[in-house]
């Protein structure tokens, strides 16, 4: 069995909310004649949603059921599990006041309030907006400290409110690149700002201001040397993460109902192994530096034991996303054939090829189709006859019109080519009692034989386009705004060069840094 702990808090019989409250999922291996302990340590700081209506409970009356915290057995073959007992610890600090506060308000001792405020001033301002402060932002600070001190029982509490005011400044809030003009090479602080939001999404460590400040940040040498350093600490999983979900659009996949009649395997534990299995996917293709064409088709997938199942795989051992093989009649590979990214882009019942072909041309090949012209007619579902049609046969019907056939014949057929995949990313061999109908031909009368045709046909004709495409999202993303005409030029310069040094990922990041 596998264990998995939710927490979330349950206001009524019909009202409640629950997230994973950590990502480990101990394997049982105890029995009841041998138990075992299993612990989790969890930042309950960190969870959410917060709790809505704690308190709501009076005094002699049964407590409010308003928090919980949920042991749920996630074993895929339904093997029991026995608890004994459970015991929660909190608050548990070796030491008061912990490393954190120590590191914060830490002062050489015979320091008066006024030169004790100016230390940890400087030292805070000097993180929290990245390494730009002069004398003068720190007396100003200092004078607002002298000014709430006579408010505040103690130095402490005059400080944090001190504190407070520089983490609410727009000088912390915002990303201000300094240096030049756009186009113009960053100075040190600027360029430690835009390596740490854009490995970290979050502000630089002290190794890195330390290089801000001397300059050598600015040296090629230093500068791999540090993004080196930077993709290998555990924070560079958040730009796997955050990208991914905005590259892909992964918040369609938050808000997908489901048919539940119709595909009862479809629970919130598959749907969020669907959520995470992009993120882990290019965080393998970044550790390796493998292709970005990978993106489009790999003989390999990362997966966890539901997928592993979803998919059709040999069942797997333990818990958490481990790189697999996969074989060649299973029709997976690269992002284009995940079950999740198919899913988001049905309607819960079938596919929805034209949902699915403009995601790809919006977030593969960076070329959006144009917005619908004005009174553009509609698929009538209360004809018989259309009923009858199959999803691809619709599509072809409505095609026929011409109001819709300019749109529809560049945004259908990338669409119908995923037709084998039903609403969850299943494959399937029949829709509506029909052989599955997955050919569709391009306006460039190039055919697709379903999703092995595509990625073959993205492989052979549109490599440049595509790597391109992932240059211009990733690019999009470090800088922290769109792209405009004028960084086109670049684009291609970075394209052309990563294509010459073998498309691995993780040489694009160094480029584009």
């Amino acid at each position: 069995a596998v264990l998995q702990l939710e927490f979330g808090w349950h206001a009524s019989n019909d009202s409640q909310a629950s997230m994973r409250a950590s990502s480990y999922e101990p394997v049982v291996e105890a029995t009841a004649e041998q138990p075992g302990w299993y612990e989790w340590r969890v930042e309950l700081s960190e969870i959410e949603p917060r709790n809505l209506v704690r308190g709501t409970a009076k005094m002699g009356e049964t407590p409010s059921p308003s928090e919980l915290l949920r042991i749920i057995n996630g074993s895929l073959d339904n093997v029991p599990v026995q608890i004994d007992y459970v015991e929660v610890t909190s608050a548990a600090w070796p030491v008061w006041p912990p490393e954190s506060h120590r590191r914060l308000l830490e002062v050489p001792e015979n320091l008066d309030e006024a030169a004790a405020a100016t230390v940890v001033l400087e030292r805070f301002m000097k993180l929290a907006w990245r390494g730009r402060v002069q004398q003068a932002d720190v007396q100003a600070r200092v004078a607002l400290f002298h000014a709430v001190r006579p408010e505040c029982a103690d130095f402490q509490e005059a400080i944090l409110e001190v504190l407070a005011s520089i983490l609410a400044s727009p000088r912390f809030l915002y990303l201000v690149e300094t240096g030049g003009e756009r186009g113009m090479r960053l100075d040190g602080h600027g360029q430690a700002s835009r390596l740490s939001t854009f490995m970290w999404c979050s502000i630089h460590d002290e190794a890195l201001l330390q290089s801000a400040d001397s300059g050598a940040l600015l040296q090629p040498a230093e500068l791999r040397q540090q993004v080196q350093r930077m993709l290998a600490d555990p924070r560079s999983e958040r730009m796997s993460q955050q990208f991914v979900r905005q590259w892909l659009g992964l918040q369609l996949l938050d808000y997908l109902r489901v048919d539940n009649e119709r595909y009862p395997r479809f629970d919130p534990a598959l749907k969020q192994s669907m959520q995470q299995e992009p993120g882990h996917y290019f965080r393998e293709v970044l550790v390796s530096n493998s292709s970005v064409l990978d993106f489009v088709h790999s003989d390999y997938a990362v997966v966890d034991p539901r997928l592993a199942r979803h998919y059709g795989l040999p069942q797997q051992s333990g818990t958490g996303f481990r790189r697999v093989s996969l074989p060649l009649e299973l029709g997976r590979g690269g992002l284009l054939t995940q079950a999740g990214l198919l899913a988001m882009n049905s309607d819960g019942r079938d596919s929805h090829p034209l949902k699915r072909g403009i995601w790809l041309l919006e977030r593969i090949l960076n070329d959006p189709p144009p917005p619908p012209p004005p009174a553009v007619p509609v698929i009538d579902l209360a004809d018989p006859e259309i009923l009858k049609l199959t999803l691809k046969q619709r599509l072809e019907n409505h095609r026929s019109q011409p109001a819709c056939y300019s749109c529809h014949a560049r945004i259908d057929p990338w669409g119908i080519a995923f037709e084998e995949f039903d609403a969850v990313g299943a494959k399937r061999s029949q829709v509506q009692g029909q052989p599955v109908d997955a050919v569709a031909e391009l306006y460039n009368r190039r055919v697709l034989a379903g999703a092995e045709g595509l990625k073959r046909y993205l492989l052979e004709e549109r490599q440049d386009q595509f790597v391109t495409a992932i240059v211009s999202k990733v690019s999009a993303f470090a800088l922290g705004r769109p792209l405009t005409f004028a960084d086109r030029g670049q684009v291609d310069a970075i394209s052309r060069q990563l294509r010459r040094q073998g498309d691995g990922l993780g040489d694009l990041i160094q480029l584009l840094c």
